[in-house]
């Protein structure tokens, strides 16, 4: 499968968190959920520079994303998408970036959704924000896929 894949592309799209696994120095992994967006052939994942999933794609490039529908019950379908991961901080991407979010996350019908669901968790969100403004700089994970492969045969199409 590749990423021109109409099926892996639908998927992709439909999901709202990634999954990024990255690797410590010393070989441990590290899963964490990030909001994202699919942009060309490249998938884009919001976070801080501070964060662990950013220090580490900085030492090690070499990174895993998982997707999954979280209103697909029952389905298990999961997508895994391995590639390499390199930080960026440019102006421009992060201003794409963020008109991406807010068009997936606040405006539309998924969006609307995933913020009713969630809306349990808006404090949290508040402190995650504040101390990242605080610690350091806003990045995005910039992830060139290599690899992509449904992790159970039931997902296949």
């Amino acid at each position: 499968m590749n990423i021109d894949d109409p099926v892996v592309r639908r998927f992709i799209r439909r999901a709202m968190v990634a999954r990024i696994a990255t690797l410590s120095s010393s070989g441990r992994p590290s899963v964490t959920p990030l909001y994202f967006n699919f942009v060309g052939d490249h998938i884009w994942l919001g976070t801080a520079s501070w964060t662990l999933a950013a220090r580490q794609v900085s030492a090690n490039p070499c990174v895993s994303l998982l997707f999954q529908h979280e209103h697909d019950h029952g389905d298990g379908r999961i997508l895994r998408l391995a590639g390499r991961a390199i930080v960026q901080t440019d102006e421009t991407i992060m201003r794409r970036s963020y008109r991406y979010m807010a068009l997936k996350y606040v405006l539309s019908p998924g969006g609307l959704l995933n913020q009713l669901t969630h809306r349990h968790l808006a404090a949290a969100v508040r402190q995650y924000r504040t101390q990242s403004s605080a610690k350091g700089l806003p990045c995005v994970l910039d992830v060139t896929p290599e690899q992509i492969e449904f992790l159970n045969e039931r997902s296949a199409p």
